[in-house]
């Protein structure tokens, strides 16, 4: 049935993109508190694990144990890349300017539309290249004023990153049919042990523990968990536009809390990502339908 055939991509569409929403609020929890960094990665991924585990056995239930045996493998390498790229981007913020971390980690788009067909065997419409280059251009527009060619050290974590999220992209793709809440798990574990003896001793209020619940909870388990769940609905290079709605949002949450308003630059680089993401997204409907027409 043609709606079989469509409902399942718009479907994993839709929770790529909430993905997407939710990942952009971390500035936000950021500017909200005044702790220090390694502390915010611990207390952040001391509660996304609790959060993700009570989602998982109320899911699962009596078959939580198998579960997670089933998806140990896969669970374990995404955990610990995607557990690294969580500890490296304090690391690229201190070594480089924002700008250049956000948009050396748009990067991760090429990677995975580069590997997704020897990795998955998947092809890579020439809409979604044009999309995808239009996507970087409108980053590249966003922090044009701002990006500078310093801060190696910064830079090349930003790009370890970017090769985390196109790790934890392809083998979420290849694995699709495990469950994923184990892979969120072991990665708010990798990286909040790693963090705490450099955060100890903890000074968090009361307020910022609130604070770290939410982005914890927010930012952290819940996209991760919709995130690795579209994979089973998209493709991989379609899933990776995530990375480009964070981009998006992330200025425009900063604003409405913070009033730093975005410049002119921003609004025009927002606009190009948002027409890239819904040109592919409606060439993408197109062809399904032609699919399912020819069947």
């Amino acid at each position: 049935m043609e709606v079989q055939v469509i409902s399942r991509p718009v479907f994993g569409a839709l929770l790529a993109v909430s993905a997407g929403m939710c990942f952009s609020s971390g500035g936000y929890f950021v500017r909200a508190v005044s702790i220090d960094s390694w502390e915010i990665i611990t207390l952040r991924c001391f509660f996304a694990a609790i959060a993700v585990s009570l989602i998982f056995v109320i899911r699962e239930r009596r078959r939580a144990l198998a579960s997670f045996k089933a998806a140990a493998l896969p669970s374990l390498v995404i955990g610990v890349f995607t557990g690294w790229a969580i500890i490296a981007y304090v690391l690229a913020m201190q070594h480089t300017q924002v700008a250049n971390v956000v948009a050396i980690m748009t990067t991760s788009t090429l990677l995975v539309a580069l590997f997704a067909r020897p990795f998955l065997g998947e092809r890579v419409p020439l809409y979604t290249w044009i999309a995808m280059l239009g996507g970087l251009s409108g980053v590249g527009v966003m922090f044009s004023g701002a990006a500078e060619l310093s801060g190696f050290y910064g830079n090349l974590l930003a790009f370890s990153i970017a090769v985390a999220i196109a790790v934890q992209t392809l083998i979420a793709r290849k694995f699709r049919n495990v469950q994923m809440e184990p892979a969120v798990l072991i990665s708010a574990l990798v990286a909040g042990i790693a963090a705490l003896p450099v955060a100890l001793p903890f000074t968090a209020s009361a307020y910022d523990v609130a604070m770290m619940a939410a982005f914890g909870v927010v930012q952290l388990a819940i996209p991760l968990t919709l995130y690795f769940y579209a994979a089973r609905y998209i493709s991989a290079p379609t899933l990776i536009f995530v990375v480009l709605i964070d981009a998006v949002f992330a200025p425009i949450w900063v604003w409405l809390g913070f009033d730093e308003v975005p410049t002119r630059l921003t609004f025009i680089g927002a606009a190009l990502i948002l027409l890239s993401v819904g040109f592919n997204a409606g060439l993408g409907v197109r062809a399904m339908r032609f699919v399912s027409a020819t069947d």
